[in-house]
């Protein structure tokens, strides 16, 4: 059996890098003039192929195709802005937490880089539409600055930003393309955690139930599709319970964790996450209430999901299994579809977890209209006592369900790769968990992209080999779960191009396209790859 790891910090990469500099390395941004003449002084050869040549890109073709699935079904890929809009401080933004973290933390991201300076697509939004079109693809997601719409604890929205956003969602539209407008991703204005501590205290519900209904009065009549968070289950532990997300509050001590300042690891999670879910559920009442009727749209949450693998079928495993389960996933969609925790939440966590009031729960119930799963990897799970073991007298959410994860059984590793595992067979079995748990809700694959280390050589960085192995077995698993039945809609690859990744920084990429330090894009061999799956309902031959 693989060494036991602890829940939460599985998944993060922490192997010894040889940092290459990163496209966040400059503090300004290159003149529109100066990226054309980069653009044409440095072409990339390995993948300078015609659209005609696919067929030596893929000579056993590409193991799915669009026709394989439903006509109305949606391909997209993503950009967020907070990992790619750049233009940190441009036309009235302020910081964000990330902004502020990755800046004064050290270690925060693995190369140094910060998010304000990477991807350019503040600037180059209309060429990223293109892109998105370019590949056949018929949806794309993105997601709103809430540091750009209101940049100070004023009140006074910044209309600069309220008309950049109505140019990029006009384009987007013109374009063809269905539009997944997400409010946050893990980036609210650093003043709001400066000012009161952020989601700990309520103030941060009433403050996002105002930016959502500015963002639902000034775009909602084109946006068809919001989605309130992103993440928030992955962030409410990380950030809260670990020094690996701003603000790292944590209880020191616990192993590869990190050291913080201050914090509660056994009760800020669950206050945050309690907010959160708050926050959720305030602003799909305000906009079902005030929009939804006239706007004709639908909103839903996305969340953060690893599948967890009882390690043996011993009933002892397979508890723990689901118990893992439920502190991840179920910790906010049994809120959201079913008005309370889980009853293993109660149980492990006691009075350390919020309890709802009836008119709370009621507003929650139901507070959807599509989930949204970001699903990446797995591991194995097994029951271990960490209080019993070792943190006798400490408590802390990623220790609560009191369920260890490990990468291998009997020697062999779960899936291929480092610091995630390539999992195909989690689409189809977590599809069928939401079929039986959740009654089939209506769903979308909101996230699924796979990171590779960036490489000193540029063409190295484009024949992203692995990456199309990953896609093509993943949304194969995908298809077949269609196929049994899932009421899934669509799905989003991550990311359309190279950005900020967190604690990764730019050092592991999972753009499909390449970003070089001019902000010129490069598809990478996995967009060539969604461009020959998708050809049969292609738009353009821009790629």
């Amino acid at each position: 059996m693989g060494r036991r790891v602890l829940y939460a910090v599985f998944f993060l990469f922490r192997a010894s890098l040889l940092l290459h500099q990163s496209c966040c390395s400059r503090s300004f941004r290159t003149s529109t003039s100066e990226a054309t003449r980069r653009r044409n002084s440095w072409m990339p050869t390995s993948l300078s192929l015609s659209d005609d040549d696919y067929s030596s890109l893929f000579p056993n073709g590409t193991g799915v195709s669009r026709s394989d699935f439903p006509s109305d079904f949606l391909f997209g890929a993503i950009t967020s802005a907070m990992k790619h809009e750049g233009a940190e401080l441009v036309d009235g933004k302020s910081l964000n937490i990330w902004d502020q973290y990755a800046r004064n933390v050290r270690g925060a991201s693995l190369d140094g880089s910060i998010p304000g300076e990477c991807g350019d697509n503040y600037y180059q939004y209309s060429e990223d539409h293109d892109l998105v079109v370019g590949l056949g693809m018929n949806a794309y997601r993105m997601s709103i600055a809430w540091s750009r719409i209101y940049p100070n604890s004023s009140g006074v929205v910044n209309q600069i930003a309220i008309e950049h956003y109505n140019k990029v969602i006009d384009d987007a539209l013109d374009k063809g393309l269905e539009l997944f407008v997400t409010l946050w991703t893990q980036d609210h204005p650093h003043y709001i955690d400066n000012t009161y501590m952020g989601p700990l205290n309520y103030t941060f519900v009433e403050d996002f139930v105002t930016y959502a209904n500015t963002c639902f009065a000034a775009f909602g009549d084109r946006v068809k599709y919001w989605i309130t968070f992103d993440e928030p289950n992955d962030y409410a532990g990380l950030a809260y319970a670990t020094n690996q997300n701003p603000p790292g509050r944590c209880t020191s001590g616990i192993e590869n964790y990190g050291k913080c300042w201050e914090g509660d690891s056994g009760t800020e999670p669950y206050t945050v996450g309690h907010h959160l879910l708050l926050a959720h559920a305030e602003a799909v009442n305000l906009y079902r209430t005030s929009y939804q009727e006239s706007q004709n749209g639908s909103i839903g949450i996305t969340l953060w999901h690893r599948w967890f693998e009882p390690l043996t079928n011993t009933s002892s495993d397979l508890a723990a299994s689901q118990r893992a389960t439920d502190f991840l996933l179920g910790w906010f969609l049994d809120p959201i579809l079913y008005g309370d925790y889980p009853a293993s939440m109660k149980e492990y966590a006691g009075d350390r977890l919020p309890e709802f009031s009836s008119e709370e729960s009621a507003k929650l119930n139901g507070s959807i209209d599509f989930l949204g799963l970001n699903v990446i990897t797995a591991f194995y799970a097994y029951e271990y006592d960490f209080y019993e073991e070792d943190y006798p007298n400490t408590t802390c959410y990623y220790l609560d369900p009191k369920a260890a994860m490990t990468g291998e059984r009997d020697g062999v590793a779960i899936g291929v790769g480092d610091h995630d595992y390539a999992v195909p067979w989690i689409i189809r079995k977590t599809l069928e968990y939401i079929k039986y748990k959740y009654n089939n809700f209506p769903s979308y694959i909101t996230q699924i992209g796979w990171g590779i280390e960036l490489s000193s050589d540029e063409d190295e960085n484009l024949n992203d080999d692995q990456r199309v192995e990953y896609f093509m077995t993943y949304y194969q698993q995908l298809l077949a779960a269609v196929e049994e039945g899932a009421n899934v809609k669509g799905v989003f690859a991550w990311s359309l191009l190279d950005g900020f990744e967190f604690n990764l920084g730019m050092q592991i990429r999972l753009g499909i396209h390449y970003v070089d330090d001019s902000f010129n894009r490069y598809a990478k061999k996995s967009a060539k790859w969604f461009k020959a799956m998708l050809a049969d309902n292609s738009t353009s031959d821009s790629t």
